[in-house]
């Protein structure tokens, strides 16, 4: 059993989730246990309370008073060609997430943090303008967590037909997955990379589960699509992994009046 613990600080709300019986979810679940610490507790997507675009800017203007570098910001009209540029700047800034560029491994711990921001933002905000506040995300990420190797059986979990109220398991790679640069339309994106590793962070997507019809639609669409761009990878990986189901009974109008994770728990 999986308790995310919500507050606003004046109350909490328990949400309790229960493990899938799959390998890869027992295998997390293993890594959740460890009991990293907290890292990202306000990470509310479509949560309808949240100024994605000053957030961004901000980022932005840290980063150029370091060195001028990105040179556009973002408002309520920006298109998703423009939140692609700008992710560019990030994969550039940011390379891989072991090794780095020389640029972020010399650049001061404010502005590698502004960098990671920066990305978390133009995701949140890409989010927001494409479902605006009927599709809330939560996601949970961990401090100094260990990223482990997803087996071949646990690559066959992938699946992007969502389910309402479900825990997947976050992407803990640098660069853009392939459906996400499938959803962005992204052409300018060259850290394309299928998520190959697991660790603890995870994600819960609120919003209703995908129909069947336009699941089947957008299998057709995808299949489509990948036939032009012949992706040179062994597996595509499209989707995430689900691990949990939520159990606890909660309405949509209370779920929104909570916008930080106060903690996780783990019970055998």
């Amino acid at each position: 059993m999986l308790k995310v613990i919500l507050t606003n600080g004046n109350e909490d709300l328990i949400l309790d989730f229960k493990l899938r019986n799959t390998d890869i979810a027992n295998k997390w679940f293993t890594e959740l246990s460890k009991n990293y610490p907290l890292y990202e507790t306000d990470r509310f997507s479509n949560w309808g309370s949240h100024d994605f675009v000053k957030q961004l800017n901000n980022q932005i203007n840290i980063i150029n008073a370091y060195q001028p570098i990105i040179d556009k910001q973002v408002s309520e009209f920006s298109t998703q060609q423009e939140l692609n540029y700008l992710h560019k700047f990030f994969e550039d800034l940011r390379g891989d997430i072991i090794k780095g560029t020389d640029w972020y491994n010399s650049a001061p711990a404010h502005i590698q943090e502004a960098v990671c921001r920066f990305n978390i933002l133009i995701h949140q905000l890409e989010s927001s303008i494409r479902t605006g506040n009927t599709h809330p995300t939560l996601v949970v990420t961990f401090s100094n967590t260990l990223r482990l190797n997803l087996s071949e059986k646990d690559m066959r979990e992938f699946t992007y037909k969502w389910k309402q109220n479900t825990v997947y398991i976050n992407y803990c790679q640098n660069g853009k997955t392939v459906l996400d640069v499938f959803k962005d339309n992204d052409t300018m994106a060259e850290a394309i990379r299928p998520q190959i590793y697991y660790s603890a962070d995870f994600m819960i997507k609120f919003g209703p589960s995908t129909h069947w019809l336009i699941y089947l639609i957008r299998s057709v669409i995808i299949k489509i699509w990948l036939l032009r761009k012949r992706f040179p990878f062994k597996n595509l990986n499209i989707g995430m992994i689900p691990v949990a189901d939520l159990v606890t009974s909660v309405d949509k109008s209370t779920l929104l009046k909570f916008n930080k994770v106060k903690s996780v728990v783990c019970l055998k």
